[in-house]
């Protein structure tokens, strides 16, 4: 009876975790997908490469400014109710996207949107806490966050075909309709356990316990990573198909494809760092931060190495895949560490923390990124400096955690 007890159990959390990721899909088909489109929108509102940087900024400035709250909100709210108007109020905003008569009524429907979509990611985590044991959530984390990238193919191999066939205000169409079905799906489908709810205890003022959260100082570390893996991600989800449209003159399908090796490379990664640390490093995660940090060096300054030379096509989507893996595959690990840092019952809270992090790395990274390619006419240099400056900061953190590894324990 025991025995099918747990085995019952057992499906329920799986089934619960393809449930999760399911709407990570679905928020993945819109985070990363809607780069593919960036072609079509710089064509109708001649746009340079610094403007295309914008739309990402003002969809994380509006989220990072409201994360902790909505990270707070799913630890009080639990995780159906959060998620069911979290994807509501994000699928409204983007399908209202399709009404954009010039880019900065663009803007502002990305703002917005950028409200609703960050209560996704925290509540997706306390989903993962709520249904499973901290011995086997480093890997139910990496399954659940695969969804962006899975998302983020199936974007970038239908968005520009309907963008070039039909119109890219049809693509925000259909995706503002998914997450209006996704909500509804989840919420009758979803099983909560209503647990890792925060307590009274624990619940004091927002303020007061971001303050607890960042008196550790492996914790702040995890924020100053979380800023440099942001830049990466957002540089990369941003300009890596301008770059092969542009400077390596693709057509607009071909770098739809090569983004796909990106959002490839960003699936195999996701799972396969967190599953290297936990079973081979003793679950040391500076160990896994290093060889992700190493590697997305190496991959962005071989981009500069591509000046003036006739690239093969396969290479391309070779050193794509590996950009994914590494400067998009981070997310499963980094988040398992920050939740196992702050513990199960606030999870939502410090999952939205780490974000504000993260998403100040989205927001400085593509303009930024995008200048030094508009000052010199190109992306090489702009590749080159990222791989030296991110190169440097992974070790001075690889150290620095070493040091602070031994206070590791949770907050809360």
């Amino acid at each position: 009876m025991e025995k099918n007890i747990f085995k019952i159990k057992y499906q329920q959390n799986y089934k619960m975790l393809i449930l999760i990721t399911i709407m990570c899909l679905i928020a993945g088909i819109y985070r990363n997908g809607i780069m593919t489109l960036f072609p079509f929108l710089q064509d109708e509102f001649n746009l340079n490469r610094t403007q295309v940087g914008l739309y990402s900024t003002f969809l994380y400035i509006s989220s990072t400014s409201v994360t902790i709250f909505t990270g707070r909100v799913a630890d009080f709210w639990g995780v159906k109710k959060s998620m069911l108007w979290g994807l509501l109020f994000t699928g409204l905003f983007i399908f209202l996207h399709s009404v954009s008569f010039n880019f900065i009524s663009l803007l502002i429907f990305a703002s917005i949107t950028g409200i609703g979509f960050s209560i996704i990611m925290p509540t997706s985590s306390k989903g993962i806490a709520e249904w499973f044991i901290d011995s086997n959530k480093s890997t139910a984390m990496g399954i659940m966050t695969l969804g962006y990238p899975i998302g983020g193919i199936l974007g970038s191999l239908f968005l520009p075909y309907i963008g070039e066939n039909f119109s890219w205000r049809i693509d925000v169409i259909i995706i503002g309709l998914l997450f209006l079905i996704g909500g509804l799906i989840f919420n009758k489908f979803y099983k909560s356990k209503d647990v890792n709810l925060m307590s009274k205890k624990e619940e004091g003022s927002l303020l007061s316990n971001v303050g607890v959260f960042l008196k550790n100082k492996y914790l702040r570390m995890l924020c100053i990573i979380g800023v440099m893996f942001g830049i990466a991600s957002s540089i990369v989800v941003t300009h890596f198909t301008l770059f092969l449209y542009t400077d390596l003159k693709f057509s607009a399908v071909i770098a739809g494809i090569g983004f796909m090796f990106i959002q490839i490379g960003s699936m195999i990664g996701r799972p396969f760092w967190g599953y290297l640390v936990d079973k081979h490093f003793g679950d040391v995660k500076r160990y896994g931060f290093l060889i992700v940090g190493l590697l997305l060096s190496i991959t962005s300054a071989s981009f500069f190495l591509l000046n003036n030379l006739k690239v093969s096509i396969y290479l391309i989507f070779f050193l794509a895949f590996l950009l994914g893996s590494s400067g998009r595959g981070w997310q499963g690990l980094y988040f398992a560490a920050v939740s196992d840092q702050v513990g199960n019952s606030v999870t939502g809270l410090g999952i939205g923390l780490s974000l504000v992090f993260v998403r100040l790395g989205i927001i400085i990274g593509p303009p930024t990124f995008g200048y030094i390619a508009d000052r010199y006419n190109s992306y090489y240099l702009s590749w080159l400096f990222l791989g030296i400056v991110f190169f440097i900061f992974i070790i001075i953190s690889y150290f620095y955690l070493g040091k602070y590894n031994k206070s590791k324990r949770k907050i809360m």
